[in-house]
């Protein structure tokens, strides 16, 4: 039985990939992260199919994480162009791409490295911080159910706190 939508799952993590989590659109948002903006960019740097990306990029500006901007050069020419939303994603992008340099490594060596531009020294990581602004461990970080949390929610919350 395979999930086709997250839709009615109640759940942060849940919705997100029901807005991101399509097989593409992750490493549509890096090429867009590098730059990239228009369709046929897009389509010859990956390889997509032309359908599977209209789809793809047409649900990243229905989500509001990419929008549509016409060319001022030319209007037939749309370029796509991370929003304020999309911008937001770009820690997990950052995550993602150190835990696979990290856990999932090419033998021959990195293929990306994360460098601040003002120092051209390497990002320390991506983490969770206290309010203090100390780095926190998984261990050190509960989970405490919110006012739009539903009975699935609550009893994760109770199977969390049994265990720890």
């Amino acid at each position: 039985m395979s999930k086709t939508s997250f839709e009615d799952m109640n759940c942060p993590i849940a919705q997100t990939l029901e807005q991101v989590g399509e097989w593409w659109s992750l490493v549509i948002l890096r090429n867009a992260f590098c730059g990239m903006s228009r369709f046929q960019e897009f389509q010859q740097h990956l390889g997509i199919s032309t359908s599977i990306l209209a789809r793809r990029l047409e649900k990243l500006v229905d989500n509001g994480i990419l929008q549509r901007q016409p060319s001022h050069e030319d209007a037939r020419i749309v370029h796509y162009r991370l929003t304020d939303k999309g911008r937001s994603l770009y820690p997990i992008l950052a995550a993602m791409t150190l835990w696979g340099e990290q856990w999932a490594p090419n033998p021959q060596g990195a293929r990306l490295t994360l460098v601040e531009k003002a120092t051209g020294l390497p990002v320390a990581g991506v983490g969770i911080r206290a309010a203090d602004g100390r780095e926190l461990q998984p261990e050190q970080i509960t989970t405490v159910a919110g006012p739009g949390a539903d009975d699935k929610t609550h009893a994760l919350m109770r199977i969390r706190e049994e265990t720890a």
